[in-house]
């Protein structure tokens, strides 16, 4: 066995940076010019922990990354399979009006979000085009391959249960077990795929060189695009409340939309203002705090 073959069992981001150091110790402790067992095991397990360290530690950015991300991604997910059966219930002549708005505005959120993602693609779409003609395409390759892999089951699972429903009465879906298993299935499966391309397109974004105003306007998109689905979802629940006949459920709906009267434009407002500083930043500028100035005023007066 040569000497350079043993790094092998340390990852490549270590060996790029301490692999010289460790290859001429090896070298300088050979016997006869060929590395011993005892010198393979100690740095088979030496590559070993460095690895389990460099797996936890990305599995831990990993799981930071998802946790802002895959409550929505199961949102939108539950909320684009249950909007077939849901429109297929039959709904109480005094609730028709309810149901009504609240369709309304999930199909006009829903178009929304369509416009706003799409406005963040198109605003960075330069950046994207360098990135893959500098051969890109390889970095994000397995995540883009992974999310195609996925559309077509899914999209295959969503128009059976679309078909399913027409075949049915208004009775749900979700009554017998197969029913329920058929539903949660694709349920799962579209989460899944949303998830698969929220994660390539993640990827790509960490790659990209974005000037300060495309920054800007992502870093705004960004809320803007939670508060949405978040719209979506109470949307959707005061349509169920209305196919329920639940005072309960309206409630809730309600309740969540005065949340996010509260919380959202608090939350794009600091988007604003960070991007804002962003590109003060880029610029050369520097924002000036007034209640500084005013002390500062105060102080030379």
């Amino acid at each position: 066995m040569k000497p350079a073959r043993l790094l092998r069992w340390y990852p490549r981001t270590w060996r790029e940076r301490y692999g010289e150091e460790l290859l001429a110790l090896i070298q300088d402790t050979l016997d006869d010019g060929r590395p011993t067992w005892r010198l393979r095991l100690s740095v088979a397990c030496g590559g070993l922990r460095e690895r389990a360290y460099h797996a936890g530690h990305a599995g831990k950015a990993a799981v930071k990354r998802a946790g802002s991300r895959w409550p929505t991604i199961l949102v939108a997910g539950l909320i684009f399979t249950n909007l077939p059966q849901q429109l297929k219930m039959s709904l109480p002549p005094a609730r028709a009006g309810q149901a009504t708005v609240a369709l309304d505005v999930l199909a006009a959120v829903a178009a929304f979000t369509c416009v706003a993602v799409l406005a963040g693609g198109l605003a960075a779409w330069l950046a994207v085009f360098r990135f893959l003609r500098a051969s890109g395409w390889l970095k994000i390759r397995r995540q883009v391959v992974w999310a195609a892999a996925a559309t077509g089951p899914t999209a295959g699972a969503l128009v059976a249960l679309s078909l399913t429903l027409r075949s049915l009465s208004s009775a749900p879906l979700n009554v017998s077990l197969a029913g329920f298993l058929a539903f949660t299935a694709t349920a799962l499966a579209l989460v899944i795929t949303i998830g698969l391309w929220a994660a390539a397109v993640a990827a790509t974004a960490r790659h990209l060189k974005l000037t300060p105003r495309v920054r800007a306007v992502e870093l705004v998109l960004g809320p803007v695009i939670s508060t949405a689905v978040s719209v979506m979802v109470s949307a959707s629940t005061i349509w169920f409340s209305a196919t329920q006949a639940s005072v309960p459920w309206l409630l809730v709906g309600i309740g969540q939309l005065v949340l996010l009267s509260t919380y959202a434009p608090w939350r794009i407002g600091r988007a604003a203002r960070k991007g804002r500083r962003l590109r003060a930043a880029a610029s050369g500028r520097t924002t000036i705090n007034p209640s500084a100035q005013r002390t500062n005023g105060r102080h030379r007066a």
